[in-house]
């Protein structure tokens, strides 16, 4: 129903950012909405939102956990882990795995859809791609594929990866992007103002 003071159904969104966080408000107000058509807010869309930034969340955790198990890092992986958030051409030169390549140009292609959705202003496809994607292929698929071969390269592999994710989620969702983004890189500067990812 459209909002009514009269009707008194109008939703305040501070007790939405309160119930549902601010990154999952800002998200569900972008996915699905199409420019110049009017907005379909709903509480299923909103839990969505809340449901997707915990995955991020949970997908850093199982990065961090790994990074922690792994043995130390050698500098050539931690310098690919670091550097290629930026530049995705650096990440395809350093993947050894067939599986790794495979997803570096996915995301490859990725970055290019979306830096071209976000130069037209269509920020519903904006969010509806890396949702999807993120979800369904980078969580679902490639980080079970790399969880049974985790080494060296392909833990730089995967960090670099959704660091770029991550990076490219950033204007929807700045806070927990941002928070994600300093616990991987151990950075005190912003995500605000890093380059966008390259290709």
């Amino acid at each position: 129903k459209k909002m009514s003071k009269s009707k008194g159904n109008v939703v305040n969104p501070l007790e939405l950012v309160e119930q549902y966080g601010a990154d999952a408000v800002r998200f569900a107000l972008v996915y699905g909405t199409a420019l110049g058509n009017d907005q379909v807010l709903s509480y299923p869309k909103l839990e969505a939102a809340r449901r997707f930034t915990n995955k991020l969340w949970n997908i850093a955790r199982f990065i961090t956990m790994q990074q922690v198990s792994l043995p130390k890092q050698s500098e050539r992986s931690q310098d690919s882990s670091i550097t290629s958030q930026n530049d995705i051409n650096k990440l395809k030169d350093f993947a050894s795995n067939e599986n790794d390549k495979e997803w570096v140009e996915k995301v490859s292609v990725l970055v290019s859809e979306v830096t071209k959705n976000i130069d037209n202003y269509q920020f519903n496809q904006v969010s509806e791609k890396l949702y999807e994607f993120v979800w369904h292929q980078f969580a679902d698929v490639y980080i079970e594929d790399v969880k049974q071969r985790m080494d060296e390269n392909s833990f730089a592999v995967l960090n670099s990866l959704f660091l770029i994710l991550n990076s490219m989620l950033h204007p929807m969702m700045p806070f927990v992007t941002d928070e994600i983004f300093r616990k991987l890189t151990n950075s005190q500067s912003s995500l605000m103002i890093e380059n966008w990812p390259a290709v």
